[in-house]
Formats: structure tokens, sequence, C-alpha cells
């Protein structure tokens, strides 16, 4: 495995296995598509601007970061580490899918024609 795909997958790792410290945030709830799509369209335009899947990972997830943290800062909210799960899925299989689309290989199969 290489670096960057052992950093995307204990991160993800890491937020799943923390999700003790919320209370009622479900896994399932409405907001997650949204945290898990932009997400996804983030790391695939992080993706295209850097062609490296550890920085993009890195530029994907910051938003669902910083968005949990300032949500921790208001009244009645809580950091939700089921968000930023979803936020983590979002991004690695938003870059993924960068590196599948345009990634060097694709040059090889269009041309394996």
């Amino acid at each position: 495995m290489k670096a960057s795909q052992a950093l995307q997958a204990s991160t993800f790792a890491m937020l799943l296995l923390s999700t003790h410290l919320t209370h009622a945030d479900e896994w399932t709830g409405n907001d997650k598509s949204l945290h898990f799509g932009v997400s996804a369209a983030l790391g695939v335009a992080a993706y295209s601007q850097t062609h490296d899947r550890t920085k993009a990972f890195t530029w994907a997830i910051a938003p669902g970061v910083l968005k949990e943290v300032i949500d921790s800062q208001e009244e009645g909210n809580r950091f939700s580490t089921k968000d930023l799960a979803w936020d983590a899925f979002g991004a690695f299989a938003g870059v993924q899918a960068g590196h599948w689309i345009i990634g060097d290989n694709k040059i090889a199969w269009v041309t394996d024609f």
C-alpha cells in the first residue's frame, strides 16, 4: 500500500473509531450525503490541480474539518466525527475518481485501442 493510501485509510479508520465522542448524531442523517458529495467534488477538483493523492485528500477534507470546528464553537452544537467520517470517505472517493479519470494511466488506456 502506498503512503498516500495508508494515510487516507488510517485517517478514515481514526474517524470511525472516534465516534463515541458524539451522542445524538446518526450515521445516516439528512446531511451525510451532502458531506460526502461536497468532499467528493472537492477531491476530484483538488486532484486535478495537484496530481498528488495525499495533497488532494488534505485539500478536500480541510473544509469539512473547518466546518466541524466552527460548529463545535456554536452554542448547542458539537463537533461531529460522523460528519467528518463522511467527509473523509467522500474526499477519498473523489481523489480516487480524479486519479482514475485524470491520472497518467488514462493516456495509456486511450492509446491501447
